[in-house]
């Protein structure tokens, strides 16, 4: 998608990057927290762990520090194309334009 929006110079495409990489830095984010049932290891789950089986346990604080580091890095790959995006003079009233 992003690729399409850089190669056609679309706004709307980059709009539509914009909408889905931001659900995907939330969907990291809840992954990295762990809320229950959500079936990640994330750090709730992995302190819930550790009082039954440490091994487990730090098993899912490596995993919850993978969820934040790909969280971090989707952060700060989303900041980086923003400021691409707003360097091309691209902006949210093309965008509606194209519409």
């Amino acid at each position: 998608m992003l690729y399409n929006a850089v190669r056609t110079d679309s706004s709307l495409r980059y709009m539509l990057f914009f909408f889905f990489y931001g659900w995907h830095i939330v969907v990291v984010g809840i992954g990295a927290l762990g809320v229950g049932g959500g079936g990640v290891a994330g750090w709730i789950t992995a302190f819930k762990t550790m009082e039954e089986n440490k091994a487990l346990g730090v098993l899912g604080i490596i995993v919850s520090l993978a969820w934040c580091a790909n969280c971090l890095i989707a952060v700060y790959l989303i900041m980086q194309i923003h400021k691409t995006y707003r360097t091309t003079g691209q902006s949210m009233e093309k965008a509606s334009g194209e519409f």
